[in-house]
């Protein structure tokens, strides 16, 4: 036996992985999410807004209220899973409860229903909305980088971690509403040593509501001479 396989194997037994769903230990063992959860959640599904890809209550409609009222930076966006009760509480545990595990799943999920958004946009490279220096430091990981790789590595394309950085310390933008919530990210990026400017990028990033984020995060690639950006995102709220 590898001795990366062992060690797996004793860290499987200390702390058994827990499912993303219903947060208890995973059955059957040896999966990433329970069989009995796998169901539980769906892909978002037609209709969705041309323009962020929320869902859309009537097949007529061509865009969200948001689109329709706001201009975005971005050229157009999509997310695989329903914002909801159960995804935010998942996030919230994985982000801020030690859970980086569940973007084990998470990262499949991207991989399985990413590939007709890859195939349409076909990005150059994956570029993961950044944390601050601070927020890094204390979650350790980057849940929107560890869902970039994972799309990378299926798809063969490279992953630019570096390219965008978060300068500024802002805060959550949750609590925050529309107006606040573009004024709280305004400046908060900057281009960083991985700059290309490439003519086709996608942003990855977790949960996308107002778009506030990654339109600054777009603004800024930009106004480096980058192309069109793109922005897939595991989770995406309600168009109505």
């Amino acid at each position: 036996m590898k001795k990366v396989e062992l060690a797996e194997q004793v860290l499987q037994a200390i702390y058994p992985r827990r499912c993303p769903i219903c947060h208890e230990i995973v059955q059957p063992k040896g999966a990433l999410v329970c069989r009995s959860c796998t169901n539980k959640i769906r892909p978002v599904r037609e209709p969705r807004c041309k323009k962020c890809g929320k869902s859309l209550e009537k097949e007529e409609l061509e865009y969200c209220t948001d689109c329709s009222r706001h201009e975005h930076v971005f050229d157009e966006a999509a997310g695989i899973l329903p914002y909801d009760k159960t995804m935010s509480v998942s996030l919230m545990k994985c982000k801020y409860g030690g859970r980086r595990e569940y973007l084990d799943h998470y990262g499949q999920m991207m991989v399985r229903y990413g590939g007709t958004y890859i195939s349409r946009w076909r990005p150059q490279a994956l570029v993961p909305i950044p944390l601050h220096k601070s927020q890094m430091r204390r979650r350790g990981f980057n849940q929107s980088a560890c869902l970039a790789h994972a799309m990378g590595r299926a798809f063969g394309i490279p992953v630019r971690e570096h390219m965008l950085e978060k300068e500024k310390k802002t805060r959550q933008q949750k609590e925050l509403d529309v107006d606040a919530r573009r004024q709280n990210i305004r400046g908060a990026f900057s281009v960083g040593r991985d700059l290309a400017p490439l003519q086709r990028i996608l942003l990855v990033d977790d949960v996308y509501t107002t778009g506030s984020t990654v339109d600054e995060a777009a603004r800024c690639l930009k106004r480096a001479g980058c192309g069109a950006v793109y922005v897939l995102t595991l989770c995406i709220g309600k168009g109505f």
